[in-house]
Formats: C-alpha cells, structure tokens, sequence
C-alpha cells in the first residue's frame, strides 16, 4: 500500500513543487526585469543629454561670431571688442534657449578668457574683463588641448553631490574643444557646462508604467544623486542606509560589477537584485563614466512568496489524501501476483538489465505475462548492449573523419593564401632591398637625412609584411576549440588582408563595410575565421573579371549581429540552394573543390548557437548572412550552452 501510495502520490507531488519553484522564480524575474528596463531607460536618456552636449558645443565652435573674434584676437585687436560683444550675446541667447546649461566661455590659445557666460538663478550674465582670469592649468583647457582635431573633451566637474543639495543646481560635466581658423590652425579653446537638470529629469521623471527612481554614481563609486537615502526602512535590512561611496554601502562583489563599466543584472546578493548600466559622457574615453543602477529588496517578494507557499501547501495537502484513498482502494483490489509483476517491471526500468527474473507459479495469464516480460527483457538488455557498443564505435569514427576532412579544407585555405602572400610581399621585399641599398650611398655620402627617409620607407614595408605574415601564421596555427566573447570585425579584417592580393589578381572587387559599433560575438576565433573564408573563397571561385565581392557586419535587433557575404557573380538556383549546405555536395569541375566548405561552415555557425542563410536568383548573385548572438547575450543566457559571467 506504501509504494503504491508513493507512485500515485509522486508525480503530483514532483510537478507541483516545479510549479512552485516557477512561481516563486517568476516573483525574481518580474523584479529583476522592472528594474533592469528602469535603469536602461534611465541610462539612455542621460546619455541623449551627453550627446546633445556635444553636438550644441560643435555648433557653437563652427558659429561666425566665434572664428571671428578668434582671429581678431590674434590678427585685429582693434576689432575684438565688436567680436567680444558679438559673441557674448550669441552665448546669453544660447543659454537662454537651453536650459540644461550653466555656462559657456571662450579661450584663447594661451589660456586667458575671452569670452565668459553663466547662469546665477534666473540670470544669465558675461563675465566682467576685469575679472577674467587665465586657464592655462584648468583641466578643460588641458583636455582640449590634447585632443586630436575636431575632438571634444569631457571633463567631470562634480565628483560627489551631497544628498540635501539639487542635483540640477549643479555643473555636471563641462565639454571642451578647440577653435579652428579658415586654416585649420587652432586659434582657442571653447567650454560649455552641463548642469544636472536634464540628468536629474532622466533620474526621477515618473510615467503611468514607470514609477521607479534610479541612483547615479560617478566611475569611482561616489554618489551624485541617491534616491534610495529617502526611504524609510520597517525592517532591518530594507532600503540599508548608505554612505557617499557604493563601495561603502554594497559588498565588495557587488560595488566591483556596479563600476565595470557594463550593463548588467545582479542575482547572487542575499539581500537585494540590482541592475546597472554604464554612460560615458565622452564615447572615445572608456576611463571616465557615471552609471545609473537601481534595486529591489529580497524582502519585497517575501509577502508574496508566503502567498503562493501557502496556497501549494493546500494543494500538497489535497493531493496527499486523494492518493491516500485512491491507495487504500487499488490495494484492496489488486492481488499479490500483480504487485511481483509490477515491482519486477518497475526494477527493470531502473536497472535495464534483464538478470532479475519475475518469478510468478499462478498456473494463470498473470505467470505467462511474466515469462513474456522475463524473455522480453532478455533480448533488449542484449540488445541494448550491442546498440551502445556499435553507436560509440561509430560515433568515434564519425568524429574522426569530420577531424580529418576540416583539418583538409585547412590545409587547403593555407595553401592557396600562402601562394598569394608570397606574392604580395615580393613588391615590398623589392622595395626594402633597393632602400637599402640607398641608404648604403647616402651614407658613404653623408646624406643622413636623406638615409632618414629611405629608412622611413624601409620600416613601412617591413611593417607590412610583418603583418602580412602574421595575419598567416595566425590562420594557420589557429584551431577551433571554446568559445569566447571574439571581435568579429577585426577576424574579418584579417581573413580579407590574406585573400586580398588573390580576389584582385583576378580582377574581382573585395569591398568592405563594417558597423564600428557593433558588439562582440559569442563564437570561436578560429572557426569564425575558417567560415568567413570558405563563404568568400566560394565567391571568388564563382565570381568572374570584374565582379565585386562584399562583406559587411551590422547589428541585427539588440541580441544578434549580421556578417553579410554578398557576390555579382552568376547566383543559384533554387534547386541548388536546397542542397548547398550538404557534405560533398558541389557544383564545381572535378578538383575544384570537395563540397565540405559551406557544410563544414554550418557546423561552426549552428555550434556558436547562430544561424546562416543565403539569397540568390540566377544571374544576380549570392548573398550569404550569418547570424551570431552578442557576447553580453550568450553571457545573460547560460541555458543556451555558455557560462554566464556576472
């Protein structure tokens, strides 16, 4: 009656604790998802201020009045003071219309202020000559001024805002850049501060969906704004009381993974979910940032969590004394012979061998179902035995003839790119050779500097086929193995430098178009490098005089990235394309190819969790698109067959 009881009782019960874990899971990712959309929302408004940031000072820099002055200073001093006025009022009606800025000033290339506008409450006032001063030392003239052309500095000006202070009251971030001439000479430096208003906006605007604040911390932990400190806590670990510093408030692990500079979601703290995400008020600078995060307490979920204890507690309790009446009632029913028969069954099923025997004398059909099961048994533990054996044999075989049929097509690749390196670097070769030779002259002569510059053109072409070479041996030495978060504009670079010089000897076009800002991808380097070149040596072998081959990366929604193949050469037909991805399928003459590249090449894809498709009609080419997740995807998701890193 007991193990009757247990069979009846243990489905229900194993289901129904899955159900309440999901319950008590979804409470985890309904928080966890409020609070990372609120800190992402956040985020990207404050990094719409930034960028506004720098395209108003940009405008400011190209203004007539601007380049005016700064040539008058240099050139007319008799006419700076019509220019000085002149820009002063342009900067007063600037500040006017934009109320997210405190000032806005103008110096010249030795530092002193030229031109000096700022907001003091409803005010917006220039400031006197008299109390100009020189900004030589000042760190927005130092930033400027290391820039390298049009580039703008980002320089923080506040690096910790106390709680009983408004952030908008406060200069945030001041923008620097220089000043050109007609020339392109640098003539000045010209600032614009960002005050917290539109910041403080983006951190506590509410709407009828959101009703959450975020805090903002500068890259070194320090608070500029913490909504959290205005809480009042009813338990001892609610809304904790926290210092200036995050470092201070959260534990070590957690404040690390706040300030790194991402965007993500912390699970593992005992008390609180948090989410965070990074803005860089200067997109070339990685070194300086603020970060917007948000948390919700674990004790939050509690009360709702004892809901849903409570209600599967019932249910437990139910289903327990529903299998309790069904037991009593089956064992009364069911003979002794029935329960040797099952319990021989069930041990079966355990075990999947057949050396226990049902042993049942009934003289009934209940013995003969026993002796049918024992030799039934028999033959599939047999059975069982000799499948397993065969299917790791032939898996091993499979295995190693997948090996040896990619280390080939390796082989292969590295024997056509080496034909065409040897040629590609034979010009510079050439070149260093005769170089060298000068220099040999030039120095009997006593030419130095004219050794100089034939040295200068030596070092270009050793460095080149320095990298030439490399780029080979890095094809050839590398071997697919883990994967990891890989660059795939820089793999893709790499493999068009070494099929470069064969594409152009035969007068194909090799084009490239690479989206700088899409994310690192989630693959092997070594099997993303032997996929890019079987797509585009197909294309080359396809394609005649005069065709294009192009190859671009784009980012695909938020979670995935494109590297489009694109050929004008004949294209496929339908029939074709239905078969294009089988093993030694191929449409080339006999010892063109071996119809492994493109099969080989789904293999890698489909292992890296992406996907590759193609496009093609009769005469208008191919297109081959592979779909890769992001790193920072395949990180967030560990289910999908990678290891998730907080």
């Amino acid at each position: 009656m007991v193990a009757l009881l247990l069979v009846a009782f243990a489905p229900m019960a194993y289901f129904g604790l899955q159900d309440l874990r999901m319950a008590q899971g979804s409470l985890a990712e309904e928080a966890v998802r409020l609070i990372f959309l609120n800190s992402m929302i956040r985020s990207k408004d404050i990094e719409r201020a930034f960028i506004n940031a720098q395209a108003d000072i940009k405008n400011l820099r190209h203004g007539y009045a601007v380049t005016s002055l700064m040539e008058a200073a240099r050139d007319r001093p008799e006419d700076t003071m019509f220019w000085t006025e002149l820009v002063e009022r342009e900067f007063m009606r600037f500040l006017y219309n934009k109320r997210g800025y405190s000032a806005a000033g103008l110096l010249d290339e030795y530092g002193d202020e030229v031109v000096a506008v700022y907001r003091s409450g409803n005010r917006i006032t220039a400031l006197e000559n008299i109390r100009k001063r020189n900004h030589v030392t000042s760190s927005h003239f130092v930033e400027a001024a290391k820039q390298k052309g049009l580039g703008v500095a980002a320089i923080t000006m506040q690096a910790i805002v106390p709680q009983d202070v408004n952030l908008s009251s406060v200069t945030l971030t001041r923008y620097a850049t220089k000043v050109f001439d007609e020339k392109g000479a640098a003539t000045g430096i010209i600032y614009l501060d960002l005050n917290g208003s539109e910041v403080m906006e983006g951190l506590s605007r509410m709407s009828l969906e959101n009703r959450r604040a975020a805090a903002l911390v500068t890259h070194e932990g320090k608070y500029l704004f913490n909504p959290f400190m205005e809480k009042k806590a009813t338990h001892s670990t609610l809304f904790a009381m926290e210092k200036e510093n995050i470092n201070a408030a959260y534990p070590r692990n957690v404040s690390r993974q706040i300030l790194s500079g991402r965007t993500g979601i912390i699970y593992d703290d005992p008390n609180a979910l948090f989410a965070y995400a990074a803005v860089f008020p200067e997109p070339d600078d990685r070194s300086r940032f603020f970060v917007v995060y948000d948390r919700y307490p674990r004790e939050l979920m509690r009360p709702e969590a004892g809901v849903i204890n409570r209600k599967y507690a019932l249910g437990a309790v139910g289903a327990l004394a529903l299998a309790v009446l069904v037991a009593i009632g089956l064992s009364q029913a069911l003979t002794r012979n029935i329960r040797t028969l099952r319990k021989g069954v069930e041990r079966f099923a355990d075990t999947r061998e057949g050396s226990g025997k049902i042993v049942i004398r009934s003289g009934d059909e209940i013995e003969a179902l026993a002796e049918a099961f024992n030799t039934m048994a028999e033959s599939l533990t047999e059975y069982g035995q000799s499948l397993e054996k065969k299917v790791g044999e032939r898996s091993q075989k499979i295995k190693e003839v997948e090996r040896k049929l990619m280390e080939a097509e390796k082989m292969a690749a590295i024997g056509f790119l080496s034909a065409g390196v040897a040629h590609e670097i034979n010009n510079p070769i050439s070149v260093v050779v005769t170089r060298l030779e000068l220099i040999r002259r030039a120095v009997d002569k006593g030419e130095i500097e004219k050794a100089k510059k034939d040295l200068k053109v030596v070092t270009h072409h050793a460095l080149r086929i320095g990298r030439i070479a490399g780029n080979l041996l890095t094809f050839s030495r590398s071997k697919p193995g883990d994967m990891s978060s890989v660059d795939l504009n820089d793999i893709t670079r790499r493999v068009l430098d070494l099929i470069d010089y064969p594409v152009g000897k035969k007068g194909i076009a090799l084009k490239s178009d690479f989206d700088e800002d899409i994310p690192f991808v989630w693959a092997n380097a070594a099997g993303m490098e032997q996929v890019i070149y079987n797509i585009v040596f197909n294309a080359f072998q396809a394609s005649e005089k005069g065709a294009v081959i192009t190859v671009a990366t784009a980012r695909k929604g938020k979670e995935m990235v494109d590297l489009r193949i694109s050929d004008t050469g004949p294209g496929m037909s339908e029939e074709v394309m239905a078969h294009l991805f089988e093993p030694f399928f191929t449409t080339k003459e006999v010892g063109q190819g071996t119809g492994l590249g493109l099969s080989i090449s789904y293999g890698l894809v489909k292992d890296f969790g992406g996907t590759i498709s193609v496009e093609s009609q009769p005469g208008a080419g191919a297109s081959f698109t592979v779909s890769l997740r992001s790193a920072f995807e395949a990180m967030k998701n560990p289910t999908k067959g990678v290891i998730a890193d907080a």
